[in-house]
């Protein structure tokens, strides 16, 4: 079965919200965002997770950039894309809005779109329940 891997970029926020609601579902990360998608959320059980292990280093910044890559098949990934076509956006950005973010294309520092960003994970944070001044720190 030949298959491709498709990357999505995220915030620390974003990643934090992603590995509760994964935790919650008994699902990696990868394989929750395969469920969002409307996918089984592994392609071979046994496989996929071979090699795994839940101890990636937690964000300790709002901010802080982290890539979540997703393995599909050929079948899949043209579904996907087809799926983003069809809602006018990239195949990451369109995985982005299934996870429930925002479609963000540049969020350069200054710019209002990295304030915006900034206010959407303030948001998150306080909705995990987390003290988000504690991912502002500078």
């Amino acid at each position: 079965m030949a298959t491709r891997a498709l990357t999505i970029q995220l915030n620390g926020a974003e990643w934090l919200e992603l590995l509760s609601r994964a935790g919650a579902a008994s699902c990696t990360i990868p394989a929750y965002v395969r469920t969002l998608c409307g996918l089984p959320a592994w392609l071979r059980r046994g496989e996929e997770m071979a090699g795994r292990t839940s101890s990636a280093r937690r964000p300790t910044s709002a901010l802080e950039r982290r890539s979540v890559t997703v393995v599909l098949t050929d079948q899949e990934y043209e579904r996907v894309a087809g799926e983003a076509s069809q809602a006018g956006q990239r195949l990451a950005q369109f995985v982005r809005t299934r996870c429930g973010f925002q479609v963000r294309n540049s969020s350069l520092p200054g710019t209002d779109e990295r304030e915006d960003e900034a206010d959407d994970a303030w948001e998150r944070l306080k909705g995990l329940g987390l003290e988000p001044q504690d991912y502002f720190k500078e």
